[in-house]
């Protein structure tokens, strides 16, 4: 009879356990985590600065912050400089323009720059390209004198064949008084 009861408590102990139905569980993936890398800002050296001089050599005062030069910063594109009536001298107050263009030239050696002099429409075709020589190649000396290698530079003269105003006054003409620099990327 012993045994008998062990038999009935073992089934019975046996039906009261109760084995939980498992379901697997999915965990959901983990979301997606994109990272974005912001573009690399020109490099600041320090927070302000008034001129390209407070600025430690192969960088430009760009909006009142030392910024690096690169070959996408805009201040080293094409610039002018303008001349008096029959004066190939550089203006006084195109010296800062030249001496930026320095300073992004000497900063890229492998930044080239074409100097192209051009002339008014008065005198002859002869006295115009020689003016324009004389005016690109007072400027090819004074960025000399700033340190750019000669191999960075190359001058050529239109006279007055390519002016950027077409009026016959001297507002348009002092307009065509003038030395382009072009640069471009040597391969």
């Amino acid at each position: 009879m012993r045994a008998l009861v062990i038999v009935v408590l073992a089934v019975a102990a046996a039906a009261c356990v109760h084995t939980p139905k498992v379901e697997p569980v999915t965990a959901a993936p983990p979301p997606k985590v994109e990272v974005v890398t912001p573009p690399t800002p020109a490099v600041v050296t320090q927070a302000s600065c008034a001129a390209d001089s407070e600025c430690r050599n192969g960088f430009l005062c760009v909006r009142s912050l030392c910024v690096a030069i690169t070959p996408e910063l805009a201040e080293c594109a094409t610039v002018r400089v303008h001349f008096d009536f029959n004066e190939a001298l550089v203006r006084p107050d195109d010296e800062v323009v030249l001496q930026r263009m320095a300073r992004c030239l000497r900063a890229d050696v492998k930044l080239r720059v074409t100097i192209e002099g051009h002339a008014d429409e008065r005198g002859t075709e002869e006295y115009n390209l020689v003016l324009g020589n004389q005016r690109a190649y007072g400027v090819e000396r004074y960025l000399d004198t700033l340190g750019v290698s000669r191999s960075q530079l190359a001058s050529v003269s239109y006279g007055y064949e390519r002016p950027l105003c077409t009026e016959h006054d001297e507002a348009c003409w002092s307009k065509n008084r003038r030395v382009a620099l072009k640069p471009t990327r040597a391969p």
